[in-house]
């Protein structure tokens, strides 16, 4: 009988980037990250999980978190047999080497991270753990709630169609041919080179793209949020091109308000195709330019992304169920 499993992908790279110099983000160290590992397998250990499926990388986040719990813990922990690159490679690899083997993933990163676990991991339900940059997609919860509501999936005391729901993201093609994915916002820019591959001068941007936004998340999306606020249940999202008359300021880094020029401001409707203008492009997807297009570019907005936990609905069905008794 196939044990109950978790996987867990923590970034060490997340939290780290450039905006830390050219704005004010804080520094989300590995030893938290280390810290947050700990009370995910001694929460997940005592509420029934009996395997976790972990990425190796370069920091060695999860060995060290093993360290420090010491005999505290007898669940299995297993490394995945993989090759590190040190780089968005080895979080694409570990989602599909888990997807198969495990009831669910927690993954510990922002936006980017997130995105590409959702290219690999299919529809294995997931728990994002804020610890990057842009964190609109993630949550900012607790390790100890999240380990218990992972934990109340992967038993089966709640039932993956009653305690997570399918999130929206970005779809993005050339020439008719699928390219890549967004889960937040995907931007045309004018930069010529990854480089950095944050973004952070507005004056690079073209359009916006974005599948939840609003005037309190840190990021790109916050642009049209200042516009229209999409959350990520709102059967829709939001397209601006920027340069026009329209003057309005918008935090898209900690600590940083820009001003912004906006031409136009519409809405998507759910699986609404567009086409861009901006071509070729340096695209921005989720806060980071990744991926370069150089045909026709259009997008759409699909509720085609992960399968995320609802911790909040998750635990309140597990509470019911009597999965805290003892």
């Amino acid at each position: 009988m196939k044990k109950v499993t978790v996987g867990i992908i923590a970034n060490p790279e997340s939290g780290k980037d450039i905006r830390r110099l050219i704005a004010h983000a804080s520094v989300f160290d590995n030893m938290e990250k280390v810290n947050i590992v700990k009370r995910l397998l001694l929460i997940m250990q005592e509420l029934g999980v009996e395997k976790v499926l972990a990425m190796p990388e370069t920091f060695g986040i999860v060995p060290a978190a093993l360290r420090a719990i010491g005999d505290h813990l007898s669940m299995e922990v297993e490394m995945l047999s993989m090759r590190i690159f040190g780089d968005w490679r080895d979080t694409i690899k570990a989602a599909e080497l888990m997807k198969d083997q495990v009831n669910a993933i927690v993954v510990i990163g922002g936006d980017g991270t997130n995105r590409l676990v959702a290219k690999a991991s299919k529809d294995v339900p997931l728990m994002p753990l804020s610890t990057g940059t842009n964190n609109v997609f993630p949550y900012m919860i607790e390790a100890t709630i999240a380990g218990a509501a992972v934990s109340a999936i992967a038993t089966g005391i709640v039932k993956p169609k009653e305690g997570t729901f399918k999130t929206k993201r970005i779809e993005l093609y050339e020439d008719g041919k699928f390219k890549d994915i967004a889960l937040i916002d995907a931007v045309t820019t004018l930069h010529s080179f990854k480089g950095s591959k944050a973004v952070w001068k507005p004056e690079y941007l073209k359009e916006i793209i974005a599948s939840v936004a609003s005037p309190y998340n840190i990021g790109l999306s916050s642009i049209p949020g200042i516009l229209k606020e999409i959350t990520e249940k709102d059967d829709m999202g939001i397209y601006v091109e920027l340069g026009g008359e329209k003057k309005i300021r918008a935090p898209i880094a900690p600590g940083v308000f820009k001003n912004i020029k906006v031409k136009e401001a519409r809405i998507l409707e759910l699986n609404e195709e567009i086409k861009l203008k901006t071509s070729p492009s340096l695209l921005a997807l989720d806060g980071e330019r990744e991926t370069e297009m150089k045909g026709e570019i259009t997008a759409k907005i699909t509720r085609n992304g992960p399968r995320v936990i609802d911790y909040k609905k998750t635990l309140k069905i597990a509470a019911e169920r009597g999965f805290f008794n003892y």
